[in-house]
């Protein structure tokens, strides 16, 4: 039986600091044609500048072609590379040939990091036949996905045939692509080895911001993009103090900059939580009433969180400093962020046993 206590947002044992959230101002040294700065976990808008105009996203689609191979769940398939696959393709390339065999991860590997658009093209044949299969696949996830002003043509982002999207829609889609373990890792690795053919070979990701040395937080992940319909788009994912914020620029000359000074000035909107409480559960069997429990744990988050305590109503002597009593569970935009224990502050001895080496007292 446990005792159950839920302390909703802001009480006196749960003190969330909130700060105003500061006026971000754009700056006028960045031209992109559209911004989108959202939070991963709450989907929730940190910074907006156009993000419905309907755009060419150039090779950022690979993002929707990259979910859909790490959702397929088989990525250690063995593929072999046919002329259909190869047919047409132009632009950035991992220069596959005919007859190559290669993983379905590496062929991931390939378009997301060299962003070859044969790995993208083999992807699509791989998961659906033909081209025009797969992108009937990638619009009716978009729509799953509430991606309601884009419509995807190639695998690759290759815009001949005008394919658009926007940067909330690309948002959208990147920050449900890197809950993904799969994805994530991919789009995280500066560098990969893949194997084709049994022939191994090293390649580079295209994204600089992996690695950036920066004031807090890193880079991690997950795309470019650039033809001359869409100009320099880029979208990235940064670590901050637990957050993933995901951060969308189309059309943006100087993107690496961008991303940079947009993510920093976002950061400012996350408070200081900090989850605590002091706890006492009855004892039975020992000379103290009471066992003091304590949890502690400060976090960076947009809102207030709801913390829900799980512990027994009472504990047997003896009790070690450390012992777990009993759990917290904090919930955050209506999901479980974290687990807390809640663990006894102190010994709490047995009623009449001495420590050990302390003789005991006779009576007679």
């Amino acid at each position: 039986m446990w005792v159950i206590v839920l302390l909703k947002k802001i009480t006196a044992f749960l003190f969330v600091l909130l700060f105003a959230f500061p006026n971000v101002a754009y700056s006028s040294s960045f031209s992109a044609s559209s911004v989108c700065v959202m939070d991963m976990t709450t989907r929730q808008m940190l910074y907006e500048n156009n993000i419905y105009e309907h755009r060419s996203v150039a090779s950022t689609t690979k993002i929707m072609t990259c979910f859909l191979a790490c959702k397929s769940g088989n990525l250690d398939k063995t593929i072999k590379i046919t002329s259909q696959m190869l047919d047409k393709c132009e632009g950035t390339m991992l220069y596959l040939k005919a007859g190559d065999t290669v993983t379905l991860y590496d062929l991931c590997v390939g378009m997301m990091l060299a962003s070859g658009n044969d790995c993208a093209n083999a992807v699509a044949f791989t998961l659906s036949g033909s081209l025009k299969a797969f992108a009937d696949l990638m619009n009716s996830t978009a729509s799953k996905l509430s991606m309601n002003n884009t419509h995807f043509i190639t695998p690759s982002g290759l815009d001949e045939d005008k394919p658009y999207s926007c940067a909330y829609d690309m948002a959208l889609l990147s920050a449900n692509a890197m809950e993904n373990e799969y994805f994530s890792e991919i789009v995280s690795m500066q560098s990969a080895e893949v194997t084709v053919s049994g022939e191994k070979k090293i390649i580079y990701n295209h994204n600089k911001l992996l690695g950036y040395n920066l004031k807090d937080g890193e880079f991690v992940g997950i795309k470019t993009g650039f033809t001359e319909n869409a100009g320099r788009c880029l979208v990235s994912a940064k670590k901050y103090k637990g957050n993933t914020i995901i951060c969308v620029t189309l059309n943006c000359p100087d993107d690496w900059d961008a991303h940079t000074y947009f993510t920093e000035i976002c950061e400012q909107k996350y408070n200081a939580v900090s989850i605590s409480n002091v706890i006492s559960i009855d004892t039975v069997g020992s000379e103290k009433a009471y066992v003091k429990c304590t949890y502690n744990k400060k976090r960076y988050l947009l809102g207030s969180v709801k913390v829900l305590e799980y512990y027994f109503p009472f504990v047997y002597a003896p009790v070690k400093k450390g012992d777990k009593l009993g759990e917290v569970i904090v919930y955050y935009n209506n999901k479980i962020l974290e687990r807390l224990p809640i663990e006894a502050d102190e010994d709490v001895k047995e009623y009449g046993k001495q420590q050990s080496g302390t003789p005991s007292k006779v009576y007679g």
